[in-house]
């Protein structure tokens, strides 16, 4: 197994975390994302430095969806946090891997596929939550969208009781 290799999401680079014991890897998404310019200029400089930036595999990407289904963080996953989330997944089989984020679904999904993850600069989540989404209107558990289809209402996400 290699030394730490760290997957560094957006919050990563704002803070401006650094992480020299290791391998950093990141996805374009996320340099995309990057629109200040002292965070492009952290990102230049590591990116000089030896910060990787490459695309997660489609299988990876695949188990990441489903697995963000289970825990009803699907619907508000980008998708530079599904290629992130795959991108950790991906690696995690031949290396130590650390997901750097501070969003709270991304580290809800880690932490249901066994992926470390650490926060940039929040306090990041206490426990897994599983979320499901609930109709307005009339009270029915939906699978997908914005909108019941039974009675039309506006569908909300919450937490799952248990």
């Amino acid at each position: 197994m290699e030394s730490n290799v760290y997957v560094m999401d957006t919050s990563g680079f704002i803070v401006g975390t650094n992480f020299n014991e290791g391998i950093m890897v990141t996805v374009l998404g996320v340099a995309d994302e990057i629109i200040d310019s002292s965070t492009r200029l952290r990102f230049d400089l590591l990116l000089d430095s030896g910060l990787r930036v490459e695309s997660p595999l489609d299988g990876c990407i695949e188990h990441v969806i489903s697995a963000a289904k289970s825990t009803g963080d699907d619907t508000v996953l980008s998708g530079t946090d599904l290629d992130i989330l795959a991108k950790a997944l991906e690696l995690l089989s031949t290396n130590k891997v650390i997901l750097i984020t501070d969003d709270y679904a991304v580290q809800n999904v880690a932490a249901s596929l066994g992926i470390e993850y650490r926060s940039a600069g929040s306090k990041g989540i206490k426990k897994n939550i599983l979320w499901e989404l609930k109709c307005k209107g009339c009270g029915a558990i939906v699978k997908s969208g914005n909108e019941c289809p039974i009675c039309g209402s506006e569908v909300r996400r919450r937490r799952v009781k248990g």
